[in-house]
């Protein structure tokens, strides 16, 4: 048994049992690899390696020569740093030197790297926080200063144009997401981050440019977490989210958006994740780090959502009160940066629409204008939001089955079913399994008993 507070280090275990290699024959590779650098004084015996597994960690540079050996030990040989089998490496930092721009960088070509060269058996070496751990991992963004940008590690010129290219690819990444899921596109999105990244080490023309390019680094960063999010890969996608608003911090004043819009990621998948006390920690978290810009579309979606909380929490009155911050946010928009142009008039109705969805479990009567909200949003949304339009119709089916409606439930299922076919979210199969426990509850009807039918031979295939 792991000794008392200690986690079992379940991504060594799976690397030593890949191997195939007995612990005394892992020993000996690691005191290779210690001799191969000079420290002929690292000899550990075989009965480290179960100790390790428990979840003890031994000092550095062990990590870094336990890594190399099992890399050479694997079948065929692969490239392993500490974090892939479970360890730092490293000496910890305070939070201040965590959050610099060089350690953000270095943070995320070492996740990305790891993440390219796992498959699904591999077990994840992050961890999903939550509660007060999750806002302690987020509180910095508001309390520490602006630090200076790292300084280049080799020669080169990066210019704005260079920055706007990347700006250009992680848009048709977005639209790739929001078209067909986030399971075909992931795992290229994690390598353009980690090419991304791995020019913000590079020289560069200005400050300017290099503040906007870590820009373009937490917004690909978004990308990348809310794929991930959406197959369903939630410790992964909170990593990348929070190294995202890392990276937005290191861009200074020029971040403050990325970041409010990263803080909405992370509320989202807290909600998503039934974790509602979470989500409007974060989403307040992020309305008071953007507080100082003026009402945007950030600023409505934002406002949305804390809405949407206090509907799950039945705090009716708090819900009316965002929702008019939302609407006044969003008539004052202006300039749109395309990272929050989803959030659109189609989005804001259906929101709504789904705020007084989940309202309706404390007030029955509001299920009609549940219906109404999202039928408003759902006939102005673009056709290309494949996935949206699938939650859309998903929500809608919801609303009929509060209201007694079964037949618009059945017809609205149906609906949600042909554009599932069309798109690769855990995300919406998450939702179907909600829609059909709604519909269970509903007694002697045969409409239900169909969608149900429908529901569960759709996610079987």
């Amino acid at each position: 048994m792991p000794a008392s507070g200690r986690r079992p280090n379940n991504a060594l275990a799976h690397w030593v049992a890949r191997t195939g290699a007995s612990h005394e024959r892992v020993v000996r590779e690691v005191g290779k690899v210690a001799r191969e650098h000079g420290r002929n004084d690292i000899q550990p015996d075989r009965s480290r390696v179960p100790r390790w597994i428990t979840g003890e960690e031994p000092r550095a540079p062990i990590p870094e020569y336990l890594a190399k050996a099992l890399g050479r030990l694997s079948t065929p040989q692969v490239l392993l740093a500490p974090a892939d089998i479970g360890m730092t490496g490293r000496p910890t930092v305070g939070i201040a030197s965590a959050w610099s721009g060089a350690a953000v960088v270095a943070a995320i070509i070492d996740t990305t790297r790891s993440d390219a060269m796992t498959d699904d058996t591999t077990p994840s070496r992050a961890r999903l926080l939550a509660g007060p751990e999750l806002l302690s991992a987020v509180q910095p963004w508001l309390h520490l200063p602006d630090a200076e940008l790292p300084a280049p590690t080799r020669p080169g010129r990066l210019g704005m144009s260079d920055v706007q290219r990347i700006r250009a690819t992680t848009d048709a990444f977005r639209t790739l997401d929001n078209a067909h899921g986030g399971g075909l596109s992931r795992r290229a999105v994690v390598g353009q981050l980690h090419d991304v990244t791995e020019l913000a080490k590079q020289g560069r023309g200005s400050d300017k440019v290099g503040r906007e390019l870590f820009v373009a680094v937490a917004d690909l960063a978004s990308v990348a977490g809310w794929m991930t999010h959406d197959t369903g890969r939630h410790a992964e996608a909170q990593e990348y989210l929070l190294l995202g608003l890392q990276a937005a911090k290191a861009a200074g004043p020029a971040g403050a958006g990325i970041a409010g819009h990263l803080l909405n990621c992370l509320a989202r998948q807290a909600n998503h994740l039934g974790r509602t006390a979470d989500a409007l920690d974060l989403v307040q978290a992020g309305l008071y780090g953007t507080r100082k810009r003026p009402a945007d579309r950030l600023r409505a979606v934002l406002a949305t959502l804390e809405a949407r909380c206090h509907a799950t929490l039945g705090d009716l009155p708090a819900v009316e009160r965002s929702i008019a911050v939302a609407e006044h946010a969003l008539d004052s928009d202006t300039e749109i940066p395309t990272w929050v142009a989803w959030f659109d008039q189609a989005e804001y109705e259906v929101t709504v629409g789904v705020c007084e969805l989940i309202a309706a479990e404390h007030d029955n009567d509001r299920a009609r204008r549940a219906i109404t909200g999202i039928q408003a949003g759902t006939v102005l949304r673009p056709a290309e939001r494949t996935r949206s339009r699938a939650f859309d119709q998903i929500a809608l089916a919801r609303a009929y089955v509060r209201a007694r409606d079964l037949d618009g439930a059945d017809t609205a299922t149906a609906e949600a079913l042909h554009l599932f076919g069309h798109v690769n979210s855990t995300r919406i199969t998450d939702r179907l399994h909600e829609l059909d426990e709604e519909l269970a509850a509903v007694p002697g009807s045969s409409a239900a008993r169909s969608a149900r039918d429908r529901i569960r031979s759709a996610i079987a295939a």
